[in-house]
């Protein structure tokens, strides 16, 4: 049995965590919270009644915001049922409808707010079980058993890794794998019930649903989540957390809100804050000297999905501006094809690494060396025991708010229309810009606007020039 896992953290917690408030949720001007052992004999109560629904072992697709419901149904699939399929709010129909026939899923639980988009969903696959998540509990029966544990070597989780066309690859992560990293991040940050955490950060990415929620299962730390990311600074008054976790993006909108009105940036994050972490793509050093100078534990944090988040995490260093952290302990790290200027590919082994992608045995064995070690597609080199990364192996914009961009798939859209003979994307003044070429007069706003409809919000190309082809101009 592995030293952590979900059954064992919830039995454990609502003893010793017991009438402890764990999870709240903004209620008007207030967060209301409810208890772990509150939490855990909802869980229960789930998991016995999606069991009795006939969905052991079944995909289920977990489609929604941040929410009370939404943690109780990802813990209770994760633990006792299946294979919990979190996936982003921001997805179309055409994205849901990919993953529910890639994983064959056997039920999707969704927001209301969701209804329109699963709608469709519902006409292609009538045989999948829908159920609302605010109505997850209210319909959940009490008269059932404590349901068994799931293994935890299995595959209980799928995450979405991040794309910009097509289908994205879903890693595939065992409760091991998840858990794998904890002792490492408590020498760096050890949490106890004591401490409070905004979340903001979607629960369907590992970031947010590994680093910020499932270890508080052993922690006891309070979740406070986030009702509107319009309203983060306003409640972050309210909740002065000693834990926050964030992308870049926001710390850059911190900065300059700290630089324009003259104002501490301990001040601005409620005074009580312990550890603020930065991930997902790469914090400005004028900022990360900011928020260090300012006395504020930023630690520098780096992973990608398939590591269950983390590879490498900064342990507290005021001078540090530059690596992302200190390579966690149970991680093997190798730098492969090392260049003249000893930067090479990062590439790791660890029992936090994901199996490979399901039903894609192809993507599975290129992402894999000869030696069993995940090809992160990142440049860079250690020193000291810290991780320094450079730029990606695949050429890609990598967006503040901690999404990947891929241009050649965008340009790839482009080249399907005969107007256009080649085409750029890039970023330019931080946003996606398209350089379009084109072989007869067109003015490219319909065309932009037919490639946006097939791309995520994050991914869609913000400006763009059209310019008469010519191979000087392509030079330029």
């Amino acid at each position: 049995m592995a030293e952590y896992d979900i059954h064992s953290l919830l039995i454990k917690g609502a003893v010793q965590f017991k009438g402890h408030e764990y999870i709240f949720e903004r209620k008007g001007d207030t967060f209301e919270g409810k208890s772990f052992d509150c939490f855990a004999d909802d869980v229960h109560r789930v998991a016995a009644t999606l069991l009795s629904k006939g969905l052991y072992g079944k995909k289920i697709i977990i489609f929604g915001a941040n929410s009370y419901n939404y943690m109780v149904a990802d813990i209770a699939v994760m633990g006792y049922v299946g294979v919990s399929c979190t996936v982003s709010k921001e997805w179309s129909s055409q994205d849901i409808i990919n993953a529910a026939e890639l994983l064959d899923a056997g039920a999707v639980i969704y927001s209301r707010r969701k209804e329109s988009v699963v709608n469709l969903l519902k006409e292609k696959f009538p045989q999948i079980l829908y159920i609302v998540m605010e109505e997850l509990l209210q319909t959940a029966q009490s008269d059932l058993p404590v349901p068994n544990p799931l293994e935890t070597d299995i595959c209980c989780k799928i995450i979405f890794s991040s794309g910009t066309t097509g289908i994205p690859k879903a890693v595939m992560l065992s409760q091991d794998n998840m858990f794998a990293n904890w002792e490492s991040l408590k020498k760096r940050a050890p949490f106890s019930s004591k401490d409070k955490c905004y979340l903001f950060l979607p629960l369907s990415h590992t970031y947010g649903g590994i680093c910020n929620f499932l270890y508080s299962l052993i922690s006891g730390m309070s979740i406070y989540i986030c009702s509107d990311t319009k309203l983060i600074m306003q409640e972050i008054a309210i909740v002065k957390p000693t834990v926050f976790c964030a992308v870049p993006l926001i710390y850059e909108k911190l900065y300059s809100a700290c630089i324009a009105n003259n104002l501490p940036p301990a001040a601005a994050l409620g005074g009580n804050i312990r550890y603020l972490f930065s991930g997902g793509a790469y914090l400005k050093t004028e900022i990360r000297r900011f928020l260090k100078n300012a006395k504020l534990n930023l630690l520098e944090a780096y992973g990608l999905s398939e590591t269950s988040s983390l590879i490498s995490c900064e342990y507290s260093d005021p001078y540090d501006f530059e690596s992302v952290g200190t390579v966690m302990e149970t991680i093997d790290i190798q730098i492969r094809d090392i260049d003249e200027n000893g930067i090479g590919e990062i590439t790791v082994k660890g029992d936090n690494v994901s199996s490979g992608y399901f039903g894609n045995i192809c993507a599975t064995e290129k992402a894999f060396d000869s030696e069993g070690f995940f090809r992160t597609g990142d440049l860079g080199f250690l020193r000291e025991g810290k991780l320094y990364v450079t730029e990606r192996k695949r050429r890609m914009i990598l967006l503040s708010n901690g999404e990947n961009v891929f241009p050649d798939e965008i340009e790839s859209i482009f080249m399907e229309y005969s107007q256009i003979s080649h085409a750029k994307v890039y970023e330019r003044c931080g946003k996606i810009f398209a350089s379009l070429f084109v072989v007869c007069e067109c003015d490219g706003e319909d065309i932009v606007a037919e490639v946006n409809s097939r791309l995520p919000k994050y991914a869609q190309v913000q400006a763009h020039e059209v310019i008469a082809d010519s191979t000087e101009k392509r030079l330029k």
